[in-house]
């Protein structure tokens, strides 16, 4: 089955609502990547690498307010 924008938004949403955490993020976008790798879509396999860069220094982190919008991005992609 095939991992979507939706669901990935989804996600995003929940861990921003538990706090703003670089590494948590970044850690569960790893997860995702992990168990969906094979059957992600090209464009959500770049936004996990991104997020899981988060984790490498401060230069590759999203700020809460991208973060959101990208959730947002995500929800309305068709």
């Amino acid at each position: 089955m095939t991992f979507t924008a939706k669901e990935l938004s989804s996600v995003l949403q929940a861990e921003l609502d538990k706090g703003y955490d670089v590494v948590r993020i970044a850690r569960v976008a790893f997860q995702l990547y992990q168990d969906h790798g094979v059957g992600l879509a090209p464009d959500l396999d770049e936004i996990l690498l991104q997020l899981m860069a988060m984790e490498e220094g401060p230069e590759f982190e999203y700020s809460v307010e991208e973060l959101r919008k990208l959730a947002q991005d995500l929800q309305n992609k068709q």
